[in-house]
């Protein structure tokens, strides 16, 4: 035990002595939110807009209100020629067009539809949905109120949404979650795998295991403080997200932090793996760059729905941990979800781990 606490003391000298490196790791959780949450956005507000109202009637006139009211366009010019729509694109840099047809009103009141046509910028696809969604909420409570006013004899449907979760579509939502996980492979897996890297390069690794101190022992005392230091930046995330970004925990943050724990496990197991298969510390730096922060930003849901990608890369995403680590954080903080709701995503993540261990320490023998 005196042994393996000496490891533990040494590590933590080592630490405190780059004080570049620590305030780096401490500083570096606080600025990802921070970005993350004031520069990212997936919410589009103003977005140009040119309108071309060739019936000019009442109900044309309250559609174009009801655009400009919601706070999503900002009209920049109303258009006497559809001519005139292709030099709005290149010279005022709209995102989207309209073209309401002429007798709108009457469409509406003798056929009880009329055809109104959209014409978009797609040079940036995610831009365009957005706003095609943005207008389409707009025309639904358009035709909600309409129908409410004209055709109260009819008994029309009528269509509610509801956003379950995040009504507000914030997107930081989604980012927290993600940003958390980054945090703790960088300190996690990819600062303790260097670290032992950096023994296994210097051959005081050798010397170590020549020792009386178990094996088990060497790694966890290397990896301990960086797991520390992940935990406390956790904790600073968590903090900013709701005290600035007012993220809900619906969900117990004992529940939330003894996931974040587990998950701090599996990144070290994924630290101690890297380590045991590198002979550098710049093998380990690449290895945990390209086998696991890559992936983890890719194939973990964070940015990317993987539900659009191919069944293949689906499937190769069921092996990184980042993967189920998100959606059982997000099931805690967004849902509330209890312990026994994550209990597959837990066993998954400690089974990860233990493998990972076990065969990291075999090749430890081997040495």
């Amino acid at each position: 035990m005196k042994a393996f606490l000496a490891i533990l003391q040494k590590e933590f000298i080592h630490i405190g002595r780059d004080r570049v490196s620590l305030f780096l790791v401490l500083a570096m959780p606080i600025a990802l939110i921070l970005l993350f949450g004031f520069t990212i956005s997936t919410e589009i507000r103003n977005a140009k807009i040119s309108i071309l109202d060739q019936s000019k009637d009442t109900e044309s006139k309250q559609l174009i209100e009801n655009i400009t009211a919601s706070g999503y366009f900002q009209v920049v010019s109303f258009l006497d020629t559809e001519t005139e729509i292709d030099h709005d694109f290149k010279n005022k840099h709209i995102k989207i067009a309209m073209i309401i047809p002429p007798r709108f009103e009457e469409s509406l009141e003798r056929d009880k539809m009329a055809n109104i046509q959209i014409i978009n910028d797609v040079s940036d696809i995610n831009i365009a949905s957005i706003l095609n969604n943005y207008l389409r909420t707009v025309f639904n409570d358009y035709i909600t109120e309409y129908n409410r006013n004209k055709s109260a004899l009819e008994n029309p449907i009528s269509i509610v949404t509801t956003m379950q979760y995040n009504p507000e579509l914030n997107s930081v939502y989604m980012f927290v979650p993600g940003i958390i996980t980054l945090i703790m492979i960088i300190i996690t897996a990819l600062m303790s795998s260097i670290t032992l890297a950096r023994e296994k390069e210097t051959n005081t690794m050798n010397m170590m295991l020549i020792t009386t101190v178990k094996k088990i022992n060497i790694a966890i005392g290397k990896v301990i403080p960086y797991m520390l230091l992940s935990l406390i930046s956790t904790v600073l995330i968590l903090i900013i997200s709701v005290f600035v970004f007012h993220m809900p925990i619906k969900g117990s943050i004992g529940l939330l932090l003894f996931l974040c724990i587990i998950f701090m496990f599996t990144s070290a197991s994924f630290g101690l793996l890297i380590s045991a298969v590198s002979k550098t510390q710049l093998d380990a730096m690449m290895v945990t760059m390209m086998g696991l922060f890559l992936p983890t930003v890719l194939l973990s849901g964070f940015l990317f729905p993987l539900d659009n990608m191919p069944l293949f890369f689906q499937w190769l995403a069921d092996i990184f941990p980042a993967k189920w680590f998100i959606i059982a954080i997000k099931d805690v903080m967004l849902k509330g979800a209890s312990f026994m709701e994550i209990g597959k995503y837990l066993i998954i993540l400690t089974g990860m781990s233990v493998l990972m261990v076990g065969f990291s320490l075999s090749q430890i023998d081997k040495r």
